[in-house]
């Protein structure tokens, strides 16, 4: 059963030891998971160039018995994976195992801790250098997440600006993105945060950033997902069956904490005349 809730998990974490056929495979399943879950073998085959033998070949690579265990695998993981789809089973108690002694708080704090042990990747590692390197040498930084991916957004961009003075967040609001768009220039860089379903606003702000020459950072679920394939670095951070926010939050926090880093001194100093002028206004208790 737990293979099933990762089989997505498990293709993101091997794709860096995959070969050119298995990369094929892996980039076209992520990006088509529920047409994939209902296609036969030899439709997948057709539909990629690619023979039955490769596709039982890459099941297995995945520990999957074959190309069967590995689809209804996919398929139950998207009964559950649909937006909001994992809260609505455990709302009618429909994914505890029938004689689990597990309750939901161990099974949710177990649930982020495959993700965060699925995280580091040396591909992960160094796109995030490089993203790091993008970030540091841009004029402005622009941070975008709407709906549920706003929350990250926001917590990224309130602590960049503790330390830094050119940090902008946007919003999706039609009456406020011209204005805050409008200085944008090649020297800028866009960092875009943005998970499955996305949402055509996000797509449209990297379009705009793509456009205009920008470097773009994306914190996403797949390689192969809209915004990725527009961005300069692609960072990923599973959100598992609960749609948990750990993984970005933790990527985040590494962006936060290695850009506060390149000047410790003039970002302390910063910090601390924050806090004295927020004492000053009684803005804590």
């Amino acid at each position: 059963m737990e293979q099933e809730k990762d089989v997505i998990l498990q293709i993101r974490e091997n794709y860096g030891s995959f070969s050119k056929s298995h990369r094929k495979l892996a980039d076209y399943i992520l990006q088509n998971p529920g047409e994939v879950a209902f296609l036969t073998i030899n439709e997948l085959g057709h539909k990629l160039g690619v023979s039955p033998a490769t596709i039982t070949r890459f099941s297995r690579r995945l520990e999957f018995q074959g190309y069967s265990e590995f689809q209804r695998a996919l398929y139950r993981l998207q009964q559950r994976q649909v937006p909001f789809g994992q809260l609505k089973s455990l709302l009618r108690g429909e994914t505890a195992e029938e004689g689990s002694s597990q309750d939901p708080l161990q099974r949710s704090i177990q649930s982020s801790i495959r993700l965060l042990e699925g995280l580091y990747t040396p591909q992960t590692r160094d796109a995030f250098r490089r993203a790091q390197e993008l970030m540091c040498r841009a004029r402005t930084i622009y941070i975008a997440g709407l709906r549920s991916s706003y929350a990250a957004a926001y917590y990224l961009s309130f602590m960049l600006q503790q330390m830094l003075g050119n940090v902008c967040l946007l919003t999706a609001s039609p009456s406020e993105l011209p204005t805050a768009l409008i200085d944008v220039g090649a020297e800028d860089c866009l960092v875009v945060i943005s998970y499955a379903r996305y949402t055509s606003a996000s797509y449209d702000i990297v379009s705009h950033f793509h456009g205009k020459g920008c470097a773009i950072v994306a914190l996403t679920d797949s390689l192969t997902s809209p915004i990725a394939l527009k961005s300069t670095e692609v960072l990923i951070a599973a959100n598992g069956e609960n749609f948990s926010p750990v993984g970005a939050i933790t990527l985040c926090n590494c962006l936060i904490t290695s850009l506060g880093r390149r000047d410790a001194r003039r970002t302390l100093e910063r910090m601390e005349l924050q806090d004295k002028i927020a004492l000053e206004h009684h803005i804590y208790l």
